[in-house]
């Protein structure tokens, strides 16, 4: 080994301690609960109703509040902490967008009325629907049951909940899904995926809605060779 080998040998640790250290506190200010709050927040349902809430608890204690006051100064809050976070981590942006270690974390601006399930139901050309698996039910235990439990994989259709439009990653995953139910179920010729959104409500405040279906995907079997195989399951299966 050269001198010069030796040196960058011996340095490495120390540059390796360094990058991962910076790595680290990186995520940590992604990651800290900053009170980030926007204004299409405060337009939901339930945002409406804690803001009326706490109005008439901060008035109770003799704080003479309204509730444009209120949401207003939660917004300066949000605002201010949305700037601090944007403006520490601008500058590891593009080191983090090489590297892939971009790790967002959030907290619930508020409680969620509508929680969304995967389920995946299928059957055959001239037969009755059967449902699959529907979260989080363990399903049968079988290889896509495992597969659908685990937390990079589970992460796609929970993120397909959030979105309107969940986009050709919810496309491909849905198909993947198909592909495993038709090479174990060679009976079946239809499967269908979605979200079904369930309407929560507290204890004693009525009855919820019924469910709404979201995302809805129907793949056939004549479309198979299409379709991502076992081989290539969505990005993070075990």
């Amino acid at each position: 080994m050269s001198w010069a080998e030796g040196r960058a040998a011996r340095a490495w640790p120390s540059l390796r301690a360094l990058i991962l250290t910076a790595v680290l506190l990186a995520q940590i200010a992604d990651a800290i609960p900053l009170p980030e709050l926007h204004e299409k927040d405060l337009r939901h349902p339930v945002a409406k109703a804690e803001l009326k809430r706490w109005t008439r608890t901060l008035n109770g204690w003799g704080l003479p509040i309204t509730e444009a006051e209120l949401a207003a100064r939660g917004l300066a809050v949000g605002n201010v902490a949305t700037r601090a976070r944007q403006a520490v981590l601008r500058p590891w942006r593009p080191f983090r967008t090489l590297t892939g270690t971009g790790q967002s974390w959030g907290l619930f601006a508020f409680p969620e009325s509508h929680v969304g399930r995967l389920v995946i139901r299928a059957r055959a050309a001239d037969g009755d629907w059967e449902e699959l698996f529907r979260a989080p039910e363990d399903g049968d235990g079988g290889l896509l049951s495992q597969r659908l439990h685990f937390r990079r994989v589970r992460g796609i259709y929970d993120d397909a909940c959030d979105r309107p439009r969940p986009g050709p990653l919810w496309r491909r995953f849905s198909r993947w899904v198909a592909r495993e139910v038709f090479e174990e179920r060679p009976e079946l010729d239809e499967v269908e995926v979605r979200i079904d959104l369930e309407h929560v409500v507290p204890p004693g405040r009525g009855e919820p809605d019924p469910p709404r279906v979201y995302h809805a995907r129907l793949e056939l079997r004549q479309e198979r060779d299409a379709m991502p195989t076992l081989d290539d399951p969505p990005e993070g299966a075990p």
